[in-house]
């Protein structure tokens, strides 16, 4: 199901880690690897256009050379202390332009099945307030976005969360997961944040675990509804308690205005979380 992934750069030291993970990633699934870095480009005044245009051409030039090392320096590093099955195919390129817009038109021209892109731990005001080039990323995606904090490793898939919101689509995406995780065959917990604590939405939740027990007897996977003063801080609680290897969350499509006043979980989630967070798109 993932045979192309789609990873951006910014030669960061958390994106250095991220690629690591994304190789591990390829490895598992046997997926090719497009990495791309996106420059701006040089604007000199309206009378100097070739100076612009040269300075841009030499910055897409180094960012070339840069890439070319990272991934023979990242994969002398894998190789020391892992096995790969075989060495992903992994091309290149530079774009020049927003990151934030940039990457999602990439993933869509050329047909990405899943994005991996890194996250640092600490974000400024302005970030946590309109978002981050991630963020933007996640909102913008035609397919599955694989965030990976700073630190955090793909190595080891053994127990996933899947947070339901328990509409009517989410015996389809716990299903889903299932498929795009096989290849780690880990176990899944489904938690669900009772924010109002009302019966209707306990028994919608027990209802769906007994769908899977009947429908889906072959995934490993549990149900635990959950409490607490936010989403955010009761999805981090599980994680920590329960060990969790990776944080799983389906990001619909919405208008813009239902956008600017309905609260993302996803968005905040992919700034606050320690452990991989894998977003879910149509």
């Amino acid at each position: 199901m993932i045979k192309k992934i789609l990873f951006p750069t910014d030669f960061s030291a958390t994106a250095q880690n991220a690629f690591r993970n994304c190789i591990l990633l390829a490895d598992k699934y046997g997926a090719d690897i497009q990495m791309v870095h996106v420059i701006f480009p040089e604007y000199e005044a309206l009378d100097l256009p070739v100076m612009a245009a040269q300075a841009t051409k030499e910055k897409a030039e180094a960012a070339r050379a840069v890439m070319k090392s990272l991934v023979e320096t990242t994969l002398a590093q894998i190789q020391s202390v892992y096995k790969l099955e075989s060495l992903p195919n992994i091309q290149s390129d530079v774009e020049i332009g927003t990151p934030g817009n940039l990457i999602g038109e990439v993933a869509r021209r050329d047909g990405a099945d899943l994005i991996v892109i890194g996250t640092k731990g600490e974000h400024n005001v302005l970030e946590r307030v309109f978002g981050s080039v991630t963020t933007a990323v996640i909102e913008k995606a035609p397919c599955h976005v694989w965030v990976v904090p700073e630190g955090a490793s793909a190595e080891k898939i053994d127990i996933v969360a899947y947070a339901s919101d328990l509409q009517e689509a989410d015996p389809y995406h716990i299903w889903e997961v299932g498929k795009l995780l096989e290849p780690f065959n880990p176990v899944i917990h489904c938690v669900h944040v009772n924010k109002d604590r009302s019966v209707e939405r306990a028994i919608n939740f027990a209802s769906l675990g007994a769908f899977f027990e009947h429908h889906a007897p072959a995934l490993q996977i549990s149900f635990h509804p959950l409490s607490g003063p936010s989403v955010e801080e009761a999805l981090e609680e599980y994680i920590q308690i329960h060990d969790v290897d990776i944080l799983v969350m389906y990001a619909p499509q919405h208008h813009w205005l239902r956008r600017i006043f309905r609260k993302s979980y996803t968005k905040s989630m992919a700034l606050e979380t320690h452990v991989p967070l894998l977003i879910l798109k149509k």
